[in-house]
């Protein structure tokens, strides 16, 4: 967990904004912490706006050092560098599984409706600091490493929250961290307060 250098609230260590004031956090490529200003007083170097600091540890895992413009530090040591999981290619939609004699497959879903996107299912993890929606970088609610969509379970797809702050939601029930729930076509799903209907 990091300090937010503005409002002083303890965060996750892999955001690009803060959770609480909403704020973009700076990072130093060097110290790995977020400070205030363009340039880390402690190193010299220049800081990274979060969405970039964040997408070149998801990139390549580290980032690379810049030099430049000033700010104030807050907090000490280096923490180990935020990972993001690789993206993967997507795969192909899994067939429904058999099910009783005479009880017809449930529907395979593809993809989460709401907020004027489509959201395809598929492997991977999302939230605001990369992963397989990158629309999800707007919404100050959403924690850097929110989520996880898995291929498997009795509709083809399962949703983990990995800890979020502010939650994930199936049906109105919030979801325990690290546990699969599978979801399926009708499903209402809460993403911190984005509201998605499963197609």
């Amino acid at each position: 967990m990091i300090q937010c250098p503005d409002c002083r609230n303890t965060i996750p260590d892999d955001s690009a904004f803060c959770d609480q004031c909403g704020k973009e956090l700076m990072w130093c490529p060097e110290c790995k912490r977020p400070k205030r200003g363009t340039q880390c007083p402690v190193c010299g170097n220049d800081l990274i706006p979060g969405r970039k600091y964040i997408a070149g540890i998801g990139a390549v895992g580290e980032p690379s050092p810049r030099t430049g413009p000033s700010g104030t530090a807050s907090g000490e040591g280096t923490p180990p560098a935020p990972q993001m999981a690789p993206k993967q290619p997507a795969p192909q939609q899994p067939a429904p599984q058999p099910t009783a004699a005479g009880a017809p497959a449930p529907a395979v879903a593809g993809k989460l409706a709401g907020n004027g996107w489509n959201l395809p299912l598929r492997e991977g993890i999302f939230g605001r600091t990369g992963g397989i929606w990158p629309e999800l970088a707007t919404c100050p609610y959403v924690s850097g490493r929110h989520g996880n969509i898995g291929a498997g379970g009795p509709t083809g797809w399962t949703l983990t929250d990995v800890g979020s702050t502010n939650g994930t939601l199936v049906n109105g029930v919030k979801l325990q961290p690290n546990v699969p729930v599978s979801i399926k076509a009708g499903d209402k799903v809460r993403i911190a307060t984005l509201d998605f209907i499963v197609e």
